[in-house]
This record gives structure tokens, sequence and C-alpha cells, in this order.
């Protein structure tokens, strides 16, 4: 009888892979359709827990799918900050970098909730020592499905691109509204959200979650070690003193909560929180911060706390994401990079896995109002520029987002709550500049910061499985916004000041009527204006010189003088004359007292008013006599500044016998502008002819050098460390101050000024013919191709130059130049111009040659 499976066993085989494909189906559908219940305890196994002796069966692959290919590459990061893209490995400790400083400021979502929440985005299973990784692990189903427990639903607009979702925990369910996720968003087997591609900056999603246990005495009859999940949560590697000092903590706790609990409170009051008195992470984080730190952050606390727990059996696991957020009005809250968190999560059978974060809530949040406490939560614009007494709209956002029901107040008075466009409508103030804050309506629940109370056995006893909550209010710290108010108080009268009359005055702010405006004229109060800025005012009987008219209301208060008086204007200019172009300043008086606000014009030109100096500066017009005048209350005055064109006619004769005198001394000394431009030309020569010769220097040097480097590297690594020893005081600068004397030396021959007859002036000539003649064998040598002529004679250089078929007389010629300069000989201006002749007679065979 063959022991081969017969027809019916292979078909039962292949039935039980269907089943288990189909049941991979229909979970994996909804799921990629981003609009269904994405499972986590209350699913079926994922197709990643499929047992694995299924796996090895035939076919077993193909039908339920290669779940890595599924999931997507999502490592994006390494570190809990910046927890929308955890990545598969997590860093944990060290110093807070610049980069993650400027994190921390950066909005990355909105969400809305009815209060603050933990905001879960990854968890990770491995403990490496110096972080955490994720491992494909088995989930556990919950006794009780979904339908049989309280759920809610959660609103959330991300700020930054996500790979990893922020959710409340235990998500069950995700949709994205009529146009769907346009991502693949499937659970991982650790229980978050991931999409792929990311989700953009700007992508809104509602998440259902289960709400939290709210009968937490169940906790109570849970036993310490031993449990249905994956071993990986129950394995870790780490020092003895790790473990013994978790024994000790532990003590003589019996039950899964009291263990967590006990672990939980000691690292909250043995360690401070800091993100900057932290040493460099090593390779076990655990132990350094339990033997060997004062403080750390939550990376720290949360890494300590699950490999303690660990140690003693108890399954937990290492979770990132965000805690609570900045409270923003209606049910938001605004969750920057700063609000990013670590905390523990412990598995408790019959209820599934339940927070706890050993982190000091209190410290932490200092910590966190530091990181952007010169950021704003709301920004505030206005629809126009503010003018006192008119209607503005003020929209206000939060992270780009309409900010609702928050209330704007503005100089210190509330004047409205937002729509749901995040805009209110308000009456600008008597005022010369705006201070705009937003205040929101406090937002308290009743959990505390990281515990809520319940009541187990006639005892009172706190439960880490409810939401701990940071209370979210108004602490005065958002900065203000201030805007400038168009304030711009003018007074007019309906006739002349003179003492003892009575005029109407009639003021006006930024063009509009200044009503309820109370005024008083020459320290006597008036009254108050109407409705269209006027009031009926008496002109005192002594008024002399200047009226002061002051008009006020709430914060904006303007004071102008009237001259009573006859206006006269004077002016003074800046220099001892009036030269055009230069300023001038006016002054304009009444009874020998300023007058402030008075309008000037020059040659019918406005250029100001005058200020509480009574004056205002100008440029002086070329005009012959520019007229000047004031204006002020209807008097007007007018003065003429004089001396202008004069001026202006001595200051060009100044500079006109300036220049004569200039070129007077330049033909004295023998310089024309026939010589200037010999003397450029001649630069522009050397110049070229340095460069020239420099470059081929250079390209030798190198030649040489690489050659040099060749011979050293056949004799191995120490002759080639010997080469390099050997450049220092063989490589030299440029030699730029001899360049520089040749140039000038050349500036003076080609400018054909002739030589003082002094010992300095023979040496200038012959350092200039000398620089020049070593600039033109350079160029020889150049033509020629000669290889290393700098280690070669004069005489080795005219042979292989003859032997590279160069004319023989000319390049003797040239040689002998260049020997009489290096040796002494002839003057030193027969040999130049020898060599001149032999170099354009080499260049000119070389022409014919190449023509030929």
């Amino acid at each position: 009888m063959s022991d081969a499976p017969g027809p019916d066993a292979r078909r039962a085989l292949l039935a039980v892979v269907c089943a288990i494909g189909l049941v991979a189906a229909s979970t994996a559908a909804p799921a990629l359709a981003g609009q269904a219940p994405l499972g986590g305890l209350d699913s079926p196994p994922a197709p990643g827990e499929v047992p694995e002796l299924l796996r090895q069966l035939p076919g077993a692959d193909a039908l339920l799918g290669n779940v890595d290919g599924q999931r997507g590459n999502f490592d994006f990061g390494t570190s809990a900050f910046g927890a929308l893209t955890p990545g598969r490995t997590a860093d944990v400790g060290g110093p807070m970098s610049p980069g993650q400083r400027a994190n921390a400021t950066e909005a990355h979502f909105v969400a809305e909730a009815d209060e603050s929440r933990y905001w879960r985005t990854e968890a990770y299973t491995t403990y490496t020592g110096s972080g955490w990784e994720r491992q494909q692990v088995n989930r556990v189903q919950p006794p009780r499905p979904v339908e049989e427990r309280p759920t809610e639903w959660n609103e959330i607009t991300l700020r930054q691109p996500a790979t990893s979702l922020p959710t409340p925990w235990r998500p069950v369910d995700l949709t994205c509204g009529n146009d769907g996720c346009g991502s693949t968003v499937a659970l991982s087997t650790t229980g978050g959200i991931e999409a792929n591609p990311a989700f953009s900056e700007s992508q809104t999603y509602r998440v259902q979650s289960v709400e939290p246990l709210n009968a937490p005495s169940v906790l109570d009859d849970v036993r310490v070690a031993g449990s249905v999940v994956d071993t990986e949560y129950t394995t870790v590697e780490t020092t003895d003193r790790v473990r013994e000092r978790t024994a000790e903590v532990v003590g003589d706790a019996d039950n899964r909560y009291d263990v967590a609990r006990r672990i939980e409170q000691h690292l909250e009051s043995e360690k401070t929180y800091s993100l900057t008195d932290v040493p460099e992470p090593g390779d076990q984080i655990t132990d350094q911060f339990l033997f060997e730190q004062d403080a750390g952050y939550c990376e720290y606390f949360a890494t300590a706390m699950t490999t303690m727990l660990r140690s003693q059996d108890v399954p937990a696991r290492y979770v990132v994401g965000y805690a609570g957020g900045e409270y923003v009005g209606d049910n938001r809250y605004l969750v920057r990079g700063a609000d990013a968190h670590a905390w523990v999560e412990v598995y408790f059978e019959d209820v599934g896995w339940v927070r706890f974060d050993p982190t000091p809530g209190d410290a932490r949040e200092s910590a966190r109002d530091e990181l952007h406490e010169d950021e704003r939560d709301f920004d505030v614009s206005l629809n126009r520029t503010a003018v006192p007494g008119e209607r503005v709209t003020a929209t206000v956002t939060t992270a780009g987002l309409p900010a609702r029901d928050v209330a704007l107040v503005v100089n210190g008075d509330r004047v409205g709550q937002t729509d749901e466009n995040g805009t209110v409508a308000f009456t600008v103030p008597y005022a010369e500049q705006l201070r705009v804050d937003v205040e929101t309506t406090v937002n308290v629940t009743a959990s505390s910061s990281s515990l809520a109370p319940a009541s187990v056995g006639g005892g009172d006893r706190a439960y880490s499985i409810t939401s701990p909550v940071v209370a979210q209010q108004d602490d005065g710290n958002d900065s203000a916004q201030t805007f400038d108010v168009n304030a711009d108080v003018r007074f007019a009268f309906d006739g002349d000041v003179d003492p003892g009359t009575e005029r109407t005055l009639t003021v006006t702010v930024a063009g509009r009527p200044f009503p309820d405006a109370t005024v008083s004229v020459g320290g006597v109060e008036q009254g108050r204006t109407d409705d269209e800025g006027r009031i009926t005012v008496q002109i005192p009987e002594d008024a002399s010189g200047v009226l002061e008219v002051t008009a006020s209301r709430d914060d904006l208060s303007e004071t102008t003088t009237y001259p009573v008086d006859a206006l006269s204007v004077a002016v003074s200019p800046s220099l001892v004359a009036p030269l055009p172009g230069t300023t001038a300043t006016a002054h304009v008086t009444s009874g020998g007292e300023p007058v402030s606000g008075a309008s000037v014009t020059v040659v019918g030109k406005s250029v100001g008013m005058t200020d509480a100096d009574g004056t205002v500066s100008f440029e002086i017009p070329l005009t012959r006599a520019p007229a000047v005048v004031a204006t002020a209350s209807e008097k007007t005055t007018t003065t003429y500044l004089g001396w202008v064109l004069p001026s202006a006619a001595v200051a060009v004769l100044v500079a006109l016998s300036a220049l004569a005198g200039v070129v007077l001394s330049a033909q004295q000394r023998g310089i024309t502008p026939r010589t200037v431009v010999g003397a450029l030309v001649a630069v522009a020569r050397e110049s070229v002819s340095y460069a020239v010769g420099a470059l081929v220097g250079l390209a030798g040097a190198l030649d040489d050098l690489a050659a040099e480097l060749r011979t050293a590297a056949a004799d191995g690594w120490r002759g080639v460390l010997a080469w390099f020893a050997s450049l220092p005081g063989r490589v030299h600068l440029p030699d730029v101050r001899g360049w520089l004397a040749g140039v000038a030396a050349t500036a003076g021959a080609g400018s054909g000024r002739k030589s003082e007859p002094n010992e300095r002036g023979v040496e200038s000539s012959a350092d200039a013919a000398d620089g020049r003649l070593q600039a033109v064998w350079q160029r020889f040598v150049a033509v020629v191709g000669v290889d290393r002529w700098e280690t070669k004679t004069p005489a080795e250089v005219a042979r292989e130059a003859i032997a590279r078929g160069f004319p023989k007389k000319p390049v003797y010629a040239l040689t002998a130049a260049f020997r009489d300069a290096a040796y002494g000989g002839r003057s030193e201006s027969s040999r130049l111009d020898r060599a001149e002749e032999a170099l354009d007679s080499v260049r000119e065979d070389e022409r014919e040659e190449g023509e030929r």
C-alpha cells in the first residue's frame, strides 16, 4: 500500500490553502482600498502570520503573497524624533541635533478630538542594545470583537508627509473621503498604519479606534510571567545588573500590572528629564541610563522600562508617536515635532495592549514649550489696511488651516470669535498700532498628565489605561502680532487763526472724519468733535507766535501747531556755499516759534512737512535762485536761495584749476597721453607673457611630479610617503612681488620716460630690461617646446632648438642675449633689442614652416 497521499488528501490540503488565501484576500482588500476595517487585535491573522508549516506547502507563497512586497519600503528614518516616518530601526539617545531642534518647531499635523491624546505611529519588537528594530511577529485576537466595544472617530490633517499615520490606539478603520486615500494603507504586525506611497502634507483622513478600557480592575488578575503573544515581546538581551535592579524594584509584586507600575514609578522618581544633559549613547542604553546617567528624555525612559519588563518575562514593546499637542480651539490640537514621544505598551490577556508612560510629564511639557517658545500657534491676517473706526476682517489660521471658535483680542479687548472659516470682523480701535492676540477656550480634561484614577476593591488605584492627557489651555506664551494703523490725523480751520476769533475746526484721520475726539486749543479743552469731525473752537485773546491744537481719542492723539503771526522761512545750506546736489534745511517759524506740519515746496515741488522743530531737509536744485515756499493754516511765505549758480561756477573753476595743475605737473615730468597708452600696452604685454610662462612652467612641473610619483610608487607605500614628505621643501609660491616689480619697470619703459641720472634710476632701468629679457626667454622656450628648461643651460636649450629645426642664427642670437643678461656683457637695451628681434625671427620661421 502506497504512503503517498491520495486524491482526497491532496484536495483537502488544497482546500485548506485556498481557505487561508481567501481569508488573506478578504483582509487585505479593504485595506488596499483605504476605506474598510484595518484589523488590529480584532482582525484575523495577516498573511505574515500564517504558520510557517503551511507556508512551506507547494504554491502557498503564490496564494498568500509576499508580505514584505505588500508592505513596501518604509525605512525613511532611524530615530523616534519625527515619528511620521519612524523606519524599521530606531536609534535611542544622544543630544538633540540641530536638525531635530529645527524640526521641533514645525507643525506635523492637526487633529480633531474631544481631548488631548497619544497619537501612535509605530511600535518596535527587538531591543538591540543601542536601539530598536521591527521584526515580523504574530498578532493575537482579543476576546471580544470590535462590534462589542465602543469606538470613536478622529480626523487628522497632515502638515508633513507621513508613511506611518498617527492614530489613537487601537485603530480599526480608516477613510479618506470620497476621493480615496491615493495610497495603499496597511496595518503592520505591531498595530501601526502604514501608507505607501507616503501621504502628502495636506492629506486629511478619519480614523476609527476602540475606546480605552473603563474597567481597569481586570488587570489585577493577570499573572506576571507567561503570555500568548509572540516570544519576541518577552525576549531581551541585557546586563546582569539590569536584571538585578529590576528584581529589586519589582519586589513582591504578584501581578503584571503591579510590576509595570512599580517600574514606571521608579523611573519617574529616580531620573530627571532633559534633552541636553545626556551623553553620547553606548551599546547598552538601558544599563547606561540606569547606572551612569542622572537624566534623559522619553527614548531613554521607554527603552529602560521595556527592557526591565522583559527581564521579568512581561510582554512589552517600545512605541513611538506623539503626545498631547497645543489646543487651538474647536476640539482641535496642533501637534508639532516637539510633541514627538516614546512610551511603553504592556500586553494583558483578555484586554490587549495597555499603555504606560514612565517619562516625567511636567518636565517634558516644560522642555516642549521651550523648544517652540518663539513660534506662534496662530497666524492672523487683515483683509485691508487698518483705519481707526473702520471695519476690517481678520483671518486666523493654525498650521495653514482655519482656526475655528477662537477669540480675537485686539489691544487688550476681546472683539469676537472666529467662524468656521477662521474669520472675524471688528472695528479698528483709535490707536496708532494694533496688537492682536488669539485666545482659546480652556480645555482641561478630568485625566491627569499620567494616570486616570479608578476605585477598585474599596480603595483608590491608578491605572494607565485611559488616555493620559496634558491639560491644554491658554498659557499666555503665544506671540502677539502687530499691525500698523493708518492714523494720519489732519486739522483744518475755516479761516485765519487770529486771536479772539471763533473758528470751525475739522479733524480727519486717514482722510475720514475723526468723530468724538477731544480737542484742545492753546491748552484749553474745547469739547468733542461731531460725527463729521467738526467742532467750533475759540482762539485765545493772547495767542501769538504759534498755537498748539490737539485731538485725541482712546490711544490715538495728535498735536500740531498753527501760526498766529506771519510765517517766516529761512534756508541753511549743509556746506559753506549752496552747491547744487547738496542738502539744505528749511526752518519755518511764526513769531520766532517753530511751526510743525507746514508744507514746504522748492521750485514748485513738494519736499515734505516740517517736523516738531519746524524743519525739513531737501536737495538744492540747479536753478539760479530756487524759490522755497512754506504754507501753514492758509498762510504762506516765500524765500529765495541765492548764490546757487555762482557757487556752482566757482566749484567748476576750482576743479578745472586742479585738473590743469595735474596736467602741467605731468608734462613737466614727461608724461603725455601717448606715454600713458604705451605704458598700459607694455603692462598688458608683460602680464600676458608672465601668465603664459607660468602656465608652461606649471605644466612642466606637473609632468615632473607625475613622473616622480610613478618612480616612488615602484618602491611601495614607503616610497610614496617619502615623496610626499619631500614636497614642502620643493614647492614654492609664485614670485608675485617680483612680477609686480617687473610690471612696474615695464610700465616705466613702455612710457618712454628717461631714467633719472642717479644710482637708483640706473638700477631700475636694469631691472626692467632684465625682467623683459626673462619674459622673452620664457616665450622662446614655450615656442620651441623644451622640457624642463629650467634645469638646462642656455647652450643646451639652443642645441635642442636647432635639433628641432629652428634657424641657427636667431636661436644663437637670442641665447647670447639671455646669457649676457645672466652672466654680464653688453648694455641692457642692446641685448634686449637683439633678443626681441631673434624671437620674432624664430616665430616667423615657425609660421612659415606651418604654412608649408
